[in-house]
């Protein structure tokens, strides 16, 4: 475990920060937070204290500076799985492609979600919201600049073709998608533990799942890389994936749309 991570752990001063936080977001003044015995028997079985501080904005950091919060979430725990899952993660360079040992949710009592991963975000939902360097704000275009291409696209499809055709969907779609997707993070579930192949999922940041496909732990690495350049339309792992039933053609944030 990271010294700053094992700090900030332990850090009573840290937890109270949350609070005002939370109270400073809903406009509530530091005289209207709950008591302290309020927080402990209400808010905190909802969660542990690992999980709390985790899913803080301060944890998104590493030694080395800003971490983008990648989680690998291990959500299948059958009899004799254990050893399938520590051979996946020899084979991930977690350094790089989470960049933290802790970013690794690998804990029955906690994470045994089978299928439904998405019972993540009912604990961190925090973890919808992407974390930003200042300096990657200031350089970043105005909303309507980025959304400017984006919908010249949306207007070009055809939705007719797209719904005779799933492959064109796929094509068509790969860049609105890829301004869509928030985050992702890595799903080790039955499948991956007997395939050796990890689930990657793209979502929104209602949690939607854009795309996900299933790839080598190795290339965690370089799906990193892809993400902080801002071009994992680049890799077949995001521009093949599968979409997400709410981003197919008639889906809720699939075509058509409106012009």
């Amino acid at each position: 475990m990271s010294a700053a991570f094992a700090s900030l752990r332990h850090s009573s001063s840290h937890v109270q920060q949350q609070q005002l936080d939370v109270a400073h977001s809903a406009g509530l003044s530091d005289f209207d937070l709950p008591p302290q015995a309020e927080w402990e028997s209400i808010l905190a079985p909802l969660r542990t204290d690992f999980q709390r501080q985790l899913a803080s904005p301060y944890s998104f950091m590493s030694l080395s500076g800003h971490c983008w919060g990648i989680i690998w979430l291990r959500t299948c725990y059958s009899e004799g799985s254990d050893e399938a899952h520590r051979k996946l993660l020899d084979r991930l360079n977690w350094d790089q492609a989470l960049e933290l040992e802790e970013l690794i949710l690998d804990d029955a009592a906690l994470y045994e979600y089978g299928d439904d991963w998405h019972r993540i975000f009912e604990v961190m939902p925090e973890r919808l919201f992407e974390e930003l360097l200042e300096g990657d704000a200031e350089r970043r275009d105005a909303p309507e600049v980025l959304d400017a291409p984006i919908r010249e696209e949306q207007r070009k499809l055809d939705f007719d073709k797209l719904v005779a055709d799933t492959h064109a969907v796929k094509h068509a779609t790969v860049r609105l998608h890829c301004r869509a997707v928030r985050k992702y993070l890595f799903v080790v579930d039955k499948v991956a533990l007997d395939t050796g192949q990890v689930l990657v999922v793209f979502f929104d940041d209602c949690g939607r799942t854009v795309r996900q496909s299933r790839m080598e732990p190795e290339y965690g690495e370089m799906l990193a890389g892809a993400w902080a350049n801002w071009s994992i339309d680049e890799m077949d792992e995001f521009s093949e994936a599968e979409i997400g039933p709410d981003y197919l053609p008639r889906g809720s944030c699939g075509p058509p749309y409106a012009t």
